[in-house]
């Protein structure tokens, strides 16, 4: 018998437990009384999720022995595992009367109270785990967790600073202080502990991109092509340097790109998915719509697709919006046409991601479109769709590039951004959009403020250069072709937007150096959208950035009226200007080098009359550009849902779909 155990306890250790079962479903007949026998039963049985089975061994080995505490934890698990919460509570409570410090009871009772959004008891059991097991990283992560759900950013730190004090070389706490110094702002004081974090462990994942992205933002361009070549030799090498959104911020490779998406899945695909075998799809009357997001709200997606929601048509389409982001303005307007919009609005901003993807397979979800993918930072749910929460999943909009993961079977573009020989590099297959692959609308809600030059410090005798991308996006490359067109058009300035103090102070130093007068440079901050879409007329030429181009913006400003010079490159985010642009009949500027972007520039600020014709062009083209028609836009995004939905029925592959 001592052989017979001793074999299923080495079954147990190499996760065998099928055939431990067996060996236990021969000699339980011997061991009806053996309570720790039949716990251990109950564990196998447990770990092949016949929790009914596993309970009823549970209920009788503490009838045998009813101070057993392992056997009243397990069951306070299988409780859980099954939503059964009271009764889960019920047990590990039992279990730690038995013994205050028993850490797995404590850690099973927070988890139960966080999946009932009990946040504040979740973290005093998790408070407990942590004083049993100081250096213990899962109860560590599940309170960082709680506390950026509940926005509690300042605790977090307090609780970082103390891991810290007495784990000062373990890169996992000054990583996490760092994300959360950034979401604060503190963007100098979060490159301190990423610094800190790479000085003790510089394989440590993804902690060498954001250190560039912390100095990106502020513009601290010392070396950083040092820490570029270092990023890309890593990505080579299959390692976990460098998130893929930032890793497309200073590459043009769909081929790197779509290596760091990969590394970037792997990466969290560590914790397991398990596969969902959906029901086989039907043809239906209506077809269930599912988009995911935390951008419904004041957001560049949040502009884009409000109208192409409100255009679905209803006799078709049940279309739902998933919400994960963090609270809005009640009234902001964005936020308020999409709740209006979907045929059902789900605010899950406070579910687990197992829950998420629970209620899209109940509300039987055909087609999941992932408005994310790899944007969002610490609101992003991409493992929502690791896990498959639809039998159709689409990586569309928020982020410029392949997900990296077979899991999401298309991606929406169209011929400009995805070229023939360029499919090989997306894990995706292709949905192409006859025009531009981006949403926008015709008419939208401008302010009736009156603004002038003078109230954004903005010269009237001078030709004004604009670029309106986020600072992190401008790189030294594209500077250097700046301070070259700055110095050929003397009569000119440069307008950006910033309010980080840092970027504004370390670019206008940068400046200085080219021997070019730092006036020249004039910064306005971030206004309301609406407003924004007036002041943008006040600039003559919009100068795109390399390789991350502009995307909403470069909507905005040619539907202000106002031409956009981009160089086109190799990868979906260095192409995304060129598609609105070749949509809107303006080829003529795009670019394909440097040096005709410079020429190009120079050309259109000393050509008044060339100018007048780009701005002409685009005013009165507005009302045809196939740009600003959602009503066609939308019913070729429905005809590809279409496609790709009979195909599902038809039990076909996913295939590249043209339209």
């Amino acid at each position: 018998m001592k052989n017979k155990i001793n074999k299923i306890l080495d079954l147990i250790k190499h996760s065998n437990f099928n055939d431990a079962k067996n060996i236990c479903d021969d000699i339980k007949g011997d061991l009806e009384q053996d309570y720790q026998f039949i716990n251990i039963h109950g564990y196998i049985l447990f770990r092949i999720k016949n929790y009914e089975e596993a309970i009823k061994l549970w209920e009788r080995a503490i009838k045998i022995k009813p101070n057993y505490i392992f056997a009243l934890n397990n069951l306070g698990n299988a409780f859980s595992k099954m939503n059964k919460f009271e009764k889960a509570i019920k047990y590990f409570k039992q279990a730690l009367k038995i013994k205050e410090d028993y850490f797995e009871a404590s850690y099973g009772m927070s988890d139960v109270c966080f999946k009932m959004h009990n946040y504040e008891d979740a973290l005093l059991y998790l408070n407990k785990c942590i004083k049993i097991r100081p250096n213990f990283l899962p109860p560590i992560e599940s309170k960082l967790n709680i506390l950026q759900l509940l926005n509690k950013k300042i605790d977090a730190l307090k609780f970082l600073d103390e891991m810290i004090s007495s784990n000062p070389n373990e890169a996992f706490y000054y990583n996490e202080k760092a994300l959360i110094l950034s979401q604060l702002g503190r963007e100098l004081e979060s490159v301190n502990s990423y610094k800190s974090a790479y000085l003790i462990d510089p394989d440590y994942p993804f902690i060498l991109g954001n250190i560039v992205f912390n100095k990106l933002i502020n513009c601290e361009w010392n070396q950083i092509e040092n820490e570029f070549e270092e990023i890309l030799s890593k990505i080579k090498d299959g390692k976990q340097a460098s998130d893929p959104l930032t890793t497309s911020y200073i590459f043009d490779s769909p081929l790197i790109q779509s290596k760091s998406a990969k590394i970037f899945v792997d990466y969290k695909k560590r914790l397991g998915n398990k596969k969902y075998n959906f029901p086989e799809l039907k043809k239906k009357e209506k077809i269930n719509i599912g988009y995911f997001s935390a951008d419904f709200q004041n957001h560049a997606v949040g502009h884009l697709i409000s109208k192409s929601i409100e255009l679905h048509d209803n006799s078709k389409f049940n279309v739902h919006g998933f919400y994960f982001g963090s609270k809005h303005n009640k009234e902001d307007r964005y936020y308020l046409r999409l709740k209006k919009a979907f045929h059902k609005y789900h605010d899950v901003a406070n579910n687990t991601v197992d829950e998420i993807v629970n209620l899209s397979r109940e509300l039987n979800i055909d087609i999941a479109i992932d408005l994310m993918a790899h944007t969002g930072g610490f609101e992003n749910r991409l493992d929502i769709f690791l896990k498959r929460c639809a039998p159709i999943q689409i990586n569309f909009l928020g982020y410029p590039g392949t997900s990296g993961t077979e899991k999401i079977d298309y991606i929406i573009a169209d011929k400009n951004i995805i070229e023939e020989k360029d499919r090989k590099f997306y894990f995706e297959k292709i949905i192409y959009l006859p025009n531009s692959y981006q949403p926008s609308e015709k008419y939208r809600f401008v302010s009736d403020k009156k603004f002038n030059k003078n109230q954004f410090n903005l010269p009237d005798d001078k030709f004004i250069f604009c670029c309106f991308n986020s600072n992190q996006k401008i790189l030294k490359d594209i500077f250097n072709l700046w301070v070259k067109i700055l110095k050929r058009s003397p009569e000119s300035i440069l307008w950006l937007l910033s309010k980080n103090k840092n970027f504004i102070k370390n670019f206008k130093n940068e400046i200085e150096k080219q021997n070019i007068n730092s006036d020249r440079i004039i910064f306005s901050e971030p206004i309301p959208v609406e407003e924004h879409l007036v002041r943008i007329k006040f600039a003559d030429l919009f100068l795109d950035t390399f390789p991350y181009n502009a995307h909403t913006t470069c909507s905005d400003s040619i539907w202000a009226g106002v031409p956009v010079l981009t160089k086109k490159g190799k990868s979906f985010h260095s192409r995304v200007a060129s598609s609105l642009l070749k949509t809107s009949d303006l080829e003529e500027l795009i670019t394909h080098s440097d040096d005709e972007y410079v020429e190009k520039a120079v050309k259109i600020a000393n050509d008044r009359e060339y100018l007048k014709h780009l701005k002409e062009k685009l005013n009165l083209s507005r009302d045809t550009n196939p740009l600003f028609n959602s009503e066609l836009y939308i019913k070729k995004l429905e005809q590809a849902y279409k496609i790709v939905f009979n195909k599902c029925v038809e039990k076909k592959k996913p295939d590249d779909v043209f339209l």
